[in-house]
């Protein structure tokens, strides 16, 4: 979404709001509005104060035109075209359907058109190539066809080109390559074909943003993006490109390069080569060049790419050799994948200095020797591949250290001796793969405690004795595969209450005894092998709604059937009724006996254990005195998945502009729990990640008991290879400010009484003054609103979300940009920053100001009733200080004349009524607030108040209160 506040042009613009009018209004008659968010554009009004229109203030022609995420659908009316003073198109996130008209390309004042998000399709009109101005021009996610018109090379000051996600067909045009203003290029997830131009990058001068993933391209990539020198993401992966590793001099900036799945080959020289080629690439963290043709040894001098490394993949390739010595330079490695090669040798022992590791893939290759302890030092471990390798020894207990371990796949190797039941204290593990292996002994009963395990297949080993009966508390089992071991005694009795399970193969194997009768409530089942036992009695099946082809039962010669599709399609004998009585009888008496047996044991344990039992309770849930000691000061993606329940929608607690914020539930390293925040970014956005950066670099050094509390972050990869960032925060109970002032329903939301709101209103003042004239170089917020201040439990404010926020270079005025361009809040962002003012105290004072009275008169500066010129200031400034009862918010007054007049009815029958003076006295408190609000409101900056002086006034005004 694009920001409604740019730069406007104020030449030649001329009184023709009519026609302006008629063009929204025709606009608006063919659109389904299912939120009424355009029930304001009447035609009695000026479209100068409809919702989403911003208007110059010469001529009140209308400049911008912002809708985005209204889940407004119909198509566009060519009319929009007469709009001919417009900046800004912003239409992004709706449900709009049918072509572009042609007549957009009339718009020749454009600067930025974002059509992104919904259902458009049919050709881009080349009309579009006559919006000279146009700087962003953005199509992504829709469901555009043929090809990119070439004229679309015409925009020279086009910046910002992303039409990524549609079904583009053929050739890339060469035009667009010579746009030198060209910063960003994103045509990923389309159909493009053809070879890219040998000169691919010699005019892209500005080019910092480059994908074309995911289409077919074909040919050698061209060295020459090398000249695109200011390059710092490349994406090139999932196309067709061939030939040689390209190579990549003289990109200094660059930190992202995927060249995966394609048909790049290599041998150990051209490896070389373009290693080389990336040894001043300093800033590189990201390098995927797996699913290639890439032959040869991997050279030693890939220990020459930068230490920034985070992931390096080079799996499903043809790589040989001896994996190089070298890797201990990568410490804030995150993601390692050498998986399907043909490496050979041992593991470097120094990959165990890589602590900040979370993903290791080398599965597939022939790796041999034993599996050190080096796995113990990783304790950040989530996924951890060894398997169809020729890794021979024990299985190392050390594994017990990676505690938010998600997936361990250990298969296909030559493993001798016991599963260690320290695998099993693994609580977070999702996956486990010990299969064709050679271990023995008995399955631990330590599995029982598994309840995230989704995934167990131990088959193919020498296992043996009972199948622990404690595997039926693995709740969130989906595959269970013990086949082809020398596990005995029958079938846990409860296993059918995985109600999850979809396979099921425990085949080739000693079991004896009946088949569960539990196994019928197997609604999900689709693979059900139990053949090569000893099992005997009636198939339960007949409750299982499934293929029956599925289920293999034979080599067990005692089983039976007395439904006959079931014994026709099994191969099994018909059960006859005597049979049946006779076999169960036995089975039934034995299990009553234990049963009560059992019974009468639980009754005992429990009379002589629950006084330990509740003492032990009442220490367990005992409050932390320290609640985040043990917290370790980086965390990775998996104990974030953890705390959060795999980001539980039960979990979500609030969302804005650049991602989610959860509660979750951290364990520490003391044994205590404390239940913290975690606002998850989403890095699809395009300046999310900018957003997480500033907020890291502001929160990093600022200390304010009013100012959020960030704990540690999280800047990693998640399951599926992608990158991760997130903050963990202190929880605040009260939620925001926002939703204190402006509850849902009348019950919802807790009522802030007088004292509370300008008890807020000073934690809040509080805090800016810090930020404006403590802190050295000053920070500007950029974003102050209600939703963005949080209350804890004991209703202090916290200004929080600092995604927006700058600093104030005083004294290098080079390095403070301008507002054109920049997110915020409607209603609260300072009227100067419309015009391209640059970011200043005197803009965060407004959106105090106007803060300040929203909390004293309960309305939103966008409520409905502000139209036809009159916004939140005009009406609190038309009111008489003497009036101030009008404009309040009404529950505060109703709040003081309940709450004094029972309490004063002494006082009035001796002749003194307080209740008068406490009302009189609210109303002074609230008028001097509403003044200081209008003192930081004001629209001229010169004349605002600073914030300590808007702070030293509020603390004034709460000891005349209090001394009252």
């Amino acid at each position: 979404m694009l920001s409604c506040f740019l730069l406007p042009h104020f030449h030649d613009i001329e009184c023709n709001t009519d026609s302006d009018r008629d063009a929204l209004l025709s606009f608006k008659s063919q659109l389904s509005d299912p939120k009424n968010s355009l029930s304001g554009w009447t035609l009695d009004s000026n479209p100068c104060i409809w919702s989403g229109v911003i208007c110059s203030q010469v001529g009140e022609r209308v400049q911008c035109l912002g809708l985005s995420g209204l889940e407004l659908s119909g198509k566009l009316h060519p009319r929009l075209s007469n709009l001919t003073y417009l900046n800004l198109l912003d239409l992004s996130h709706n449900n709009f359907h049918g072509e572009i008209p042609h007549e957009f390309g009339n718009l020749h004042r454009l600067l930025a058109l974002d059509l992104s998000s919904n259902n458009l399709g049919g050709k881009v009109p080349s009309s579009l190539g006559n919006l000279i101005s146009i700087e962003n021009l953005v199509l992504a996610r829709n469901r555009f066809v043929g090809e990119i018109p070439t004229e679309i090379g015409n925009l020279r000051t086009l910046s910002y080109l992303e039409l990524s996600e549609n079904y583009f067909s053929g050739e890339f045009p060469i035009s667009i390559s010579t746009i030198s203003s060209l910063e960003s290029l994103s045509v990923s997830k389309n159909n493009l074909s053809g070879k890219l131009s040998q000169n691919f990058g010699h005019a892209l001068s500005s080019l910092t943003f480059l994908s074309l993933a995911f289409n077919s391209f074909d040919g050698v990539i061209p060295n020459s993006i090398s000249n695109a020198s200011n390059l710092q993401y490349i994406d090139l992966a999932n196309n067709k490109f061939n030939g040689p590793l390209p190579l990549f001099n003289n990109l200094l900036n660059l930190t992202y390069l995927a060249l995966d799945n394609n048909f790049l080959s290599s041998t150990t020289s051209l490896t070389l080569q373009f290693f080389d080629s990336l040894r001043n690439s300093t800033l590189l963290n990201m390098l995927r060049i797996n699913d290639n043709y890439l032959a040869g040894e991997l050279p030693s001098s890939f220990a020459n790419l930068s230490s920034d490394l985070k992931l390096f993949h080079v799996g499903h390739n043809w790589l040989t050799g001896n994996i190089p010595h070298g890797i201990k330079k990568f410490q804030n490695l995150l993601s390692l994948s050498f998986e399907n090669n043909c490496f050979t040798g041992e593991l470097p022992s120094e990959m165990g200095a890589l602590q900040r590791l979370q993903d290791i893939d080398v599965h597939g290759n022939r790796l041999s020797g034993e599996i050190s302890n080096i796995f113990g030092n990783l304790t950040n471990l989530y996924t951890l591949a060894m398997g169809n390798n020729q890794f021979s020894g024990r299985i190392p207990t050390s594994l017990r250290q990676c505690k938010g371990l998600f997936s361990l796949d250990l298969r296909m190797n030559r493993l001798i001796g016991t599963i260690p039941k320290e695998v099993f204290q693994l609580s977070s593990l999702a996956s486990l793969y010990l299969a064709k292996n050679s271990l023995h002994g008995s399955l631990p009963n330590e599995v029982g405690t598994m309840t995230q395990l989704e995934t167990l297949d131990v088959s193919g080993n020498q296992l043996s004795g009972n199948i622990p009966k404690e595997i039926e508390s693995c709740f969130s089992l989906k595959t269970l595969v013990m086949a082809r071991n020398k596990f005995s005694g029958a079938i846990p009795t409860n296993l059918g209450n995985l109600a999850y399970l979809q396979t099921l193969d425990l085949s080739s194997n000693n079991l004896i005894g009946l088949i569960p009768v539990s196994l019928e409530k197997l609604r999900h089942i689709q693979t059900l092998d139990l053949s090569f036992n000893q099992l005997e009695g009636e198939i339960p099946i007949n409750g299982v709604s499934m293929n029956i082809s599925q289920f293999h039962f034979r080599g067990n010669n005692q089983l039976c059937s007395s439904n006959k599709e079931i014994m026709q399609n099994l191969g099994v004998l018909l059960c006859t009724v005597g049979k049946r009585k006779k076999k169960i009888l036995v089975p039934i008496i034995l299990a009553v006996v234990v049963a009560t047996a059992l019974l009468i044991s639980m009754l005992l344990l429990f009379w002589t254990t629950t006084p330990r039992r509740k003492k032990i309770n009442e220490r367990k849930t005992g409050v932390s005195v320290a609640p985040f000691r043990g917290l370790p000061q980086k965390i990775s993606y998996g104990d974030i998945r953890i705390a959060t329940n795999n980001f539980a929608a039960e979990n979500l607690i609030g969302k804005g502009s650049f991602g989610s914020v959860y509660k979750g539930v951290f364990s520490f390293s003391t044994g205590e729990t404390a239940t913290l925040a975690v606002k998850v970014l989403e890095l699809q956005q395009s300046k999310a990640s900018r957003s997480f950066n500033t907020e890291c670099e502001v929160l990093k050094n600022v200390r304010h008991r009013n100012l959020v509390k960030v704990i540690t972050s999280c800047c990693s990869i998640d399951y599926k290879g992608q990158e991760f960032k997130a903050l963990v925060l202190q929880l605040m109970p009260n939620g925001n400010l926002d939703v204190s002032l402006h509850p849902e329903n009348e019950s919802g939301g807790s009522f802030l009484n007088l004292l509370q709101r300008l008890n807020i209103a000073i934690d809040v003042a509080s805090a800016m003054d810090y930020l404006h004239h403590d802190c050295d170089p000053p920070i500007l917020h950029c974003d102050l609103k209600p939703a963005n201040v949080l209350l804890d439990e004991t209703m202090v404010a916290h200004v929080a979300d600092f995604g927006l926020s700058r600093f104030l270079y005083q004294n290098r005025p080079e390095r403070q940009s301008t507002t054109l361009g920049m997110k915020g809040s409607i209603g609260y962002i300072a009227p100067e920053y419309g015009f391209g003012s640059k970011a200043s105290t005197e803009g965060d004072v407004y959106s105090f100001g106007i803060l300040l009275l929203e909390m004293f008169t309960g309305k939103r500066p966008t409520d409905e009733m502000f139209k036809e010129g009159l916004n939140l200031n005009k009406f609190v400034s038309s009111m008489d200080e003497n009036e101030v009862v009008k404009v309040a918010d009404r529950r505060l007054i109703e709040d003081y004349e309940y709450s004094t007049q029972s309490s004063n009815s002494d006082d009035r029958s001796s002749g003194f009524d307080s209740n008068t003076h406490w009302l009189h006295k609210a109303e002074e408190c609230i008028a001097h607030v509403l003044r200081v609000g209008l003192s930081c409101a004001t629209d001229q900056p010169k004349k605002r108040w600073s914030m300590r002086e808007a702070s030293s006034k509020l603390q004034a005004i709460k000891h005349s209160m209090l001394s009252f």
